[in-house]
């Protein structure tokens, strides 16, 4: 061991990687939020700055984000007409102490953020950026100290602003099921789902007594479970190869559907019930792959990791919810042996459901002259300490935004009319050609029906990139005849300039942000559709005039 140790201090020392309490004022600034050190000359937002390789596993503690916070300013660095940056920099020391728990502190900070960044205040895109991102930090640091009501008038205010914005609408959505009475009200979701199918059924999994379980039922719909796509090995190897935010991620939409059945079934919609079982067993079955495959490098994963996570959906949320929805159905029509049957040698948790399951059985086993057997006792329901939405801080710190930084739409958008003519000498292309571009749009049908809508941006604000994404396929909705577009599966990314020596990386730059949207083309009347002409009306304004 001492050895490796040893081994790795000389890597250590040729490379000229060294990990010190404090290297310089030019890495407080960096470490602090993320941009160079200010010059004398500039307004000091000064761009990226570029970190070493030891730090690709993920960013700085908040502790070590407050310490160089702190340097930077005691630093005298950071003049007095730089006051763009030094909102930026407070803002950045807010959230780490969000983070840590210091909520007062956060406050604050943020109070000497906006005060700093007051000149700029009333500016259309400095409000909808870094206005955005105190206001929610604010509302998350009032909801540590209580103050919920104005807790969720700021996150409403602000979710407003950013009706499309992933990050913004996941933090209002928190806390709002953390500060109404309803948590599983679809309503509080509703927006967010459109847009993050990773979100859908999030309302069903919060049910926590049955008056929810009666609201899920009413607001079942139709039957639609869409499976996430299958991952890439990029994705599986960032997490250092552990497939468990997969597994949550592939389990949860079988989890959403088939409480749902279940509902259906406990309030008297057999039918419907068992219309959702149905609906999710296809699902499950359409994602699970034929053969078998390693998959190509850096691209799709292995065809048995698909496969592991597509059974073990099955096995921990399908079959289980598919014997109780079965088992309610038969309480209803006075079957209670075949109820009791369902469950026998199952050991299940207490759950809203299966407390659900067993006061119903209960009542009509009361009601009934007929005998009927014990149903096997509940074990202890899982214990979950409260969320601490502080944690969320991280995700708010969107870079300041102004019309000259915007990017280009018209630019971005591919060059159809070229692409054309181009296809003139390789057979033809169409409107969805899939035009190769490392930045920019691109759109591409797949076999099943459905577009892969994706844009690359060279900026550093992700939710510039994911709005200007679903414009765009709210364009090609228009184009196509259709007046709503479904978000069947998305992926968002950051993207960095990485250097490397013999092939080792030695620093990364962060260049860019892309987001890929699987959409399908809809009519009217579709659950969890996005209306295109609503997307445009809001989103156009600011992209199309920029």
């Amino acid at each position: 061991m001492n050895a490796i140790f040893a081994r790795a201090g000389l890597v250590a020392l040729a490379l000229g990687i060294t990990v010190s309490a404090h290297a310089g004022v030019s890495e407080d600034f960096s470490e602090c939020d993320g941009l160079k050190k200010p010059k004398s000359s500039d307004d000091g937002m000064r761009g990226e700055a570029t970190f070493p390789s030891y730090r690709f596993s993920g960013r700085d503690a908040p502790s070590q984000t407050l310490a160089a916070c702190d340097r930077v300013l005691e630093s005298g660095k950071l003049l007095p007409e730089q006051t763009l940056r030094r909102a930026h920099v407070m803002r950045a020391r807010a959230a780490a102490k969000l983070e840590l728990g210091d909520a007062a502190g956060a406050l604050a900070d943020i109070d000497a953020a906006q005060e700093a960044g007051k000149a700029y205040a009333g500016d259309f895109f400095y409000d909808r950026s870094m206005g955005v991102s105190l206001d929610l930090l604010r509302a998350l640091a009032l909801n540590e100290t209580g103050e919920r009501k104005a807790a969720l008038a700021l996150a409403e205010a602000a979710a407003a602003k950013r009706t499309y914005a992933l990050e913004v609408q996941r933090v209002a959505g928190m806390l709002r099921a953390a500060n109404g009475d309803k948590p599983a009200d679809p309503t509080i979701w509703q927006g967010l789902a459109r847009i993050d199918p990773a979100t859908r059924g999030i309302f069903s999994q919060l049910a926590s007594q049955s008056g929810d379980l009666a609201e899920l039922a009413a607001s079942a719909g139709t039957p639609s479970v869409a499976m996430p796509e299958a991952p890439s090995l990029k994705a599986i190897m960032t997490n250092g190869g552990n497939i468990a935010p997969l597994l949550s991620e592939w389990s949860a939409p079988v989890r959403g559907a088939m409480t749902k059945a279940y509902a259906l079934a406990a309030h008297g919609q057999p039918a419907a019930a068992r219309a959702w079982v149905e609906a999710t067993r296809a699902a499950l079955d359409a994602a699970r792959p034929a053969g078998n495959s390693q998959g190509e490098a850096g691209k799709q994963a292995p065809k048995d990791i698909v496969t592991l996570l597509v059974e073990m959906a099955r096995a921990e949320h399908f079959k289980p919810l598919a014997d109780l929805v079965d088992a309610r159905i038969a309480i209803a029509e006075g079957r209670l042996a075949d109820a009791a049957a369902a469950l026998q040698g199952k050991q299940l948790r207490a759950t809203p459901v299966t407390e659900e399951f067993h006061a119903a059985y209960a009542a009509a086993r009361s009601a009934s002259a007929l005998s009927a057997p014990d149903l096997p006792p509940l074990g202890p329901a899982a214990k979950r300490g409260p969320a601490r939405l502080s944690g969320m801080a991280d995700d708010l710190l969107i870079r300041p935004e102004s019309q000259r930084k915007l990017i280009d739409y018209e630019k971005s958008r591919p060059n159809i009319l070229g692409a054309l003519v181009g296809a003139a000498f390789s057979m033809g292309t169409t409107l969805l050609g899939g035009i190769d571009r490392t930045a920019g749009f691109r759109s591409t049908p797949n076999d099943d029906g459905s577009i892969k809508v994706e844009y690359t941006g060279n900026t550093t604000s992700g939710p510039v990139v994911q709005e200007m994404t679903l414009l765009r396929a709210a364009e090609l909705a228009r184009e196509a005849g259709k007046s709503h577009f479904h978000v069947v599966g998305r992926n968002d990314y950051q993207r960095y300039l990485t250097q490397t020596m013999n092939g080792v990386p030695m620093n990364r730059t962060l260049t860019g942000y892309k987001t890929e949207l699987t959409i399908r083309l809809l009519g009217e009347g579709e659950a969890d559709a996005l209306d295109a002409v609503a997307v445009i009306d809001a989103l156009g304004p600011v992209y199309y005039e920029s």
